[in-house]
């Protein structure tokens, strides 16, 4: 039989074919670069699903949460912002709350390992591709990617002609979107691209002290330089910013009788105590201010059997935050203008063999230095309001004594800064042992140091402050001290292959990943200040295929992960912050199937299905009985397009939904009210031709209600919060393409 092989030079024309449907209406092939290397989606090893700009397009995916909805496998949640967001696979991943926290998922953008999941919640604009990697990816990728990969991989510029299109959208909750690209030739030799969008809507979390909450006033802006000054070489440039003014994520919340009391008292409107509809009054807005760039080059110089590869990368963005902690209309706790920055280098090396005769390789070296901070405004952050202690009082049943223990203005300090020094060298190979079997072996190895310099200093006037037993010293223990640690490791990868037939192929794996461990910026009372490495290992069983002329494609694969010292994100016994720990050793085995199908040229189908079996398997957590959070045993998605010809065009109905069964949103907050189960309707229906796009859509058509977090109750308040997905949206959308 024969595989697909296509040198690296061959990918812009692989990737410009990829969305044509063949002419006796076989399904698109589709070509990936989850290796590094363009190859076709059935040839390789890896359980990875792909969604190409047709599909990008066609759905109405703007974000990675879009994205979720047509992976089984991948949940994305956020909480207080966008930065404290979670990318999980299988079950498995961490919300990273704290920035000494890194993520479980690797976010990869154009090739760039992309240190804080955060960055991967903004607009997406001009997308080629984007790929979910499952399981760990511990040779090729990055520094940590033990649970999986998220790889988005943006548009490059046309050397041959002149192109674009612009977009303009409009919904409900006054949205509006506008989105635009171009692209072409400079001269023979140089061409730019140039991509934006601009989104603003009102907030749909209703709020009667202020403007509605969870609102978007967002932007983007990339542009790239590609330049072939000769044959062998290609040079490109790549320059980003991204700004971002939300109220994300304002939550929902119910109330306890020590809060709407003093609401009464104060004569301020009584919440229903129905976490679920979608209105909270507060006095703090949820504010999240973002400003972020981005500089890379990417160097590929062809040898005669070889392409060197360099990929040198810049970025950093600051972002503030404020939330009201208490979700009410009293002044009881507030975090104010909570200020965080980031910046990140990176270097990367690949020499990376063509496809032809029996042994194909890739060898690369990596360096990253990242630094990223808390505080250091000289102002405090969390700020105790002057409806504490009545509040706090009543629900602790500590009465006027509660006062001993905090006191309105008392607040917490905070100036930290972590940084990661990184290096690593990798190499992988395949070995075709016949026509039919292949092999493959990767190994990286990585050397990592950690320093944190942290300073927490917590005030307060209360009469027990300073013997530790005030509020504020316990949710925030006070520290200012340094700390190193030093560690180093091998991950890696060994699978088999065998090509059944032309169609038809097996592969099995096991493969290694480990995610960095830290120092927590916060830690309250008894919490741990340090954190360990996690480890994984996954063993793969997998299948593709391609059946009746390519109208159907059936991929399935077996899996079973054990994770080591996982990385525990919980919340502070008070309700407010979190810390991480190594609580439990976890396991997560299943199966999971996609499946894609053109039975007939008007109709196309793609769907997937995993059965899941996560848990904690030792530690703390299996001692407690907690189940893995968003691990429910069945979850999938199903998508069909109808195509009808219509004028000198193509009208269509495309319609997606996905399903969660039960779990649970919360590691640690696991009550019987608030396990939950999803079920999401995406529709779309429009008109198209070589020119025109225009579509009507509803997301969430069913109005569905759901949690992506639930909070652990608030001790001094007694207050339940509930961060919602949006609610019922709807409006149009027109693109011209030239």
């Amino acid at each position: 039989m024969t595989r697909m092989r296509r040198p690296l030079t061959a990918l812009p024309l692989a990737i410009a074919s990829a969305g044509v449907l063949a002419q006796a209406g076989a399904l698109e092939e589709v070509i990936v670069t989850a290796t590094k290397r363009a190859e076709s989606l059935q040839d390789i090893p890896i359980t990875v699903t792909a969604l190409s700009a047709n599909t990008i397009q066609e759905a109405g995916i703007h974000d990675i949460s879009d994205v979720a909805a047509l992976v089984p496998a991948l949940t994305v949640s956020s909480n207080l912002n966008p930065f404290a967001s979670a990318l999980r696979i299988r079950g498995f991943g961490t919300s990273q709350n704290d920035p000494s926290l890194e993520a479980s998922v690797a976010f990869i953008l154009d090739g760039v390992y992309m240190g804080s999941s955060g960055l991967a919640m903004s607009d997406l604009t001009d997308v080629e591709r984007i790929e979910v990697l499952q399981g760990p990816q511990g040779t090729l990728y990055g520094k940590n990617s033990n649970a999986g990969v998220v790889s988005v991989i943006t548009k490059d510029p046309n050397l041959e002609e002149t192109e674009g299109y612009v977009e303009l959208s409009l919904g409900d909750y006054s949205m509006q979107r506008y989105v635009g690209s171009a692209t072409g030739p400079i001269a023979d030799t140089l061409g730019y691209s140039i991509a934006g969008s601009w989104h603003e809507t009102d907030g749909w979390m209703e709020s009667a002290t202020g403007d509605d909450l969870n609102d978007a006033r967002d932007w983007n802006l990339r542009g790239k330089l590609l330049w072939l000054p000769v044959d062998t070489l290609s040079a490109l440039l790549t320059v980003a910013h991204v700004d971002r003014d939300t109220s994300c994520c304002a939550a929902d919340a119910t109330q306890t009788a020590a809060v709407t009391d003093q609401l009464v008292a104060r004569g301020l409107p009584v919440p229903k105590n129905d976490a679920f509809d979608y209105k909270n009054n507060v006095d703090i807005d949820s504010r999240f201010d973002l400003q972020s760039d981005a500089v890379s080059v990417k160097l590929d110089y062809e040898l005669e059997t070889a392409v060197l590869t360099s990929l040198t990368a810049w970025s950093d963005y600051d972002y503030k935050t404020s939330t009201d902690a208490d979700r009410s209309q009293l002044a009881v706790l507030g975090l104010i203008d909570d200020k965080y920055t980031g910046e990140q280098y990176s270097q990367e090396f690949r020499l990376t063999s063509d496809l032809d005769g029996p042994l194909q390789y890739m060898l690369g070296a990596f360096l990253a230095y990242e630094q990223r901070t808390r505080g250091g405004t000289g102002d405090g952050v969390v700020v105790v309001g002057d409806d504490m202690i009545p509040v706090g009082g009543k629900q602790t049943g500590l009465g006027p004594l509660f006062a001993s223990l905090v006191q309105p203005g008392d607040t917490v300090y905070f100036d930290n800064k972590w940084e990661t020094q990184t290096y690593a060298v990798f190499g992988q190979s395949t070995y075709d042992i016949t026509e039919d079997w292949a092999a493959t072996l990767g190994i990286r190895y990585t050397t990592e140091t950690k320093d944190a310099d942290l300073l927490t200093q917590p005030f307060s006037t209360a009469p027990t402050f300073g013997s530790g037993a005030s509020l504020v010293e316990r949710a925030f223990a006070p520290i200012d001290e340094s700390f190193n640690r030093d560690t180093d490791g091998f991950t890696g990868l060994a699978n088999l292959t065998w090509f059944v037939t032309a169609q038809t192929m097996v592969f099995t794996s096991v493969s290694t990943g480990s995610k960095s461990g830290g120092f927590n910026g916060v830690a309250g009372e008894g919490a741990p200040r340090e954190f360990k490495d996690e480890d994984t290992t996954n063993y793969e069983l997998g299948i593709k295929s391609q059946l009746f002329d390519n109208r159907l494609q059936l991929n399935a694969s077996a899996f079973y992960t054990e994770f080591s010292d996982l990385q525990f994100l919980a919340q502070q016994p008070s309700g407010v912050g979190t810390f991480v720990s190594n609580a439990a050793e976890g396991t997560s085995a299943g199966v999971d199937l996609n499946v894609s199908a053109a039975p007939w040229p008007w109709l196309s189908l793609s769907g997937g299905l995993q059965y899941l079996d996560a848990k904690y398997t030792d530690g703390e957590l299996d001692e407690l009985d907690f189940e893995v959070p968003y691990a429910p045993t069945w979850s999938g998605n199903l998508s069909a397009t109808l195509l009808l010809p219509l004028a000198d065009g193509v009208t269509y109905l495309r319609n997606d939904y996905s399903f969660m069964g039960d779990h649970f949103n919360n590691p640690t907050y696991q009550a019987d009210s608030v396990e939950q189960d999803k079920n999401l309707l995406n529709i779309r229906l429009g008109w198209r031709n070589a020119d025109w796009d225009a579509a009507a859509w509803v997301k969430n058509a069913t109005d569905e209600v759901y949690a992506t977090l639930s909070a652990a109750p608030i001790a001094y308040s007694g207050t339940d919060a509930f961060w919602l997905e949006a609610p019922r949206t709807y409006g149009v959308t027109v693109r011209y393409s030239f």
